[in-house]
């Protein structure tokens, strides 16, 4: 396999991306139907939402004892029958109201399992860049190679700063990051692909950090041991699927869109505007069949 060629342009890295030859598509399997999945074991605190659209789901023995404060709520929350799961009546209210235990539990676990199983093979994948750690003033470009680009990151502390995929429809975008990831007044840019096509795979105990107003954060986060911090009104389109998940402080959370995303000067108008409006079924992954 070729060495990706890198060319620097003011400021920004561009990357063109050779793919293997033996690259498979990106499959989260149940754990797709989930804009927020605590995964078994581990911890979901919601406390002070703007906007929820899309499904909930609380795995097997999950820590769950604050849900409170959601203006707006469209889907489901699944609960396991193990989960130890509180909410407040009056301010966390799914629109397609709580199913705890039988059907509940069954699309948990097997939610659970995918997201493990997924986890585990995209971090096999051999990386087509390894960038190391990447800081305040890193922003890039990434121009596709072909249907699976695999990035490698050590780290990654944006402020202020901006990551851009380039692509065709169906190109996925596959970072597997193995330490802390702060991602603070930050955009991430998706020319060509969608939301869908983009995930961030934590393979160890990582911290991941989204906060502040003006960030937009596009694709899932998927932690099967890391700890998700997201607060402030920024606007996240995707999933997380996580073991520790924290999310407060007036936070909007929508499930991806099966449409590819606007070219970016549309971008961010797009992202703020439609969790505003909370739409409960444009912004989910790939439909399923009955």
């Amino acid at each position: 396999m070729r060495a990706a060629t890198r060319v620097a342009i003011l400021g920004w890295a561009i990357a063109f991306i050779p793919v293997s030859s033996n690259a498979t598509s990106v499959d989260l399997g149940l754990a797709d139907d989930f804009a927020i999945l605590g995964l078994a074991g581990g911890e979901v605190i919601i406390n002070s939402a703007s906007s929820i659209s899309g499904d909930v789901g609380y795995g097997a023995k999950v820590t769950s004892n604050t849900n409170q404060k959601v203006d707006s709520f469209t889907g489901t929350a699944y609960v396991h029958s193990s989960a130890d799961f509180n909410y407040t009546t009056a301010t966390y209210a799914p629109s397609g109201g709580i199913i705890t235990g039988g059907s509940a539990d069954s699309r948990l676990a097997q939610a659970n399992a995918d997201a493990l199983n997924a986890s585990a093979h995209l971090a096999s994948l051999a990386p087509t860049v390894d960038f190391g750690v990447l800081g305040d003033g890193d922003s890039q470009v990434l121009t596709s190679g072909g249907a699976l680009n695999v990035f490698s990151l050590a780290s990654l502390d944006f402020k202020e700063d901006t990551l851009k995929l380039v692509g065709n429809p169906g190109d996925q975008f596959v970072f597997n990051v193995t330490g802390d990831f702060n991602f603070a007044n930050s955009q991430i840019e998706l020319e060509g692909i969608s939301t869908d096509d983009v995930v961030f795979n934590f393979l160890n105990d990582s911290n991941i950090n989204i906060k502040k107003d003006g960030t937009l954060f596009l694709g899932a986060i998927l932690a099967p041991t890391g700890r998700v911090d997201y607060h402030n009104p920024a606007s996240f389109i995707g999933s997380i699927i996580a073991r520790e998940i924290n999310l407060h402080s007036d936070f909007n959370i929508a499930g991806p869109s099966v449409n590819p995303i606007p070219l970016p000067g549309a971008l961010l108008l797009f992202g703020t505007g439609l969790l505003g409006l909370g739409i409960p079924n444009l912004l989910r992954r790939r439909a399923r069949s009955a």
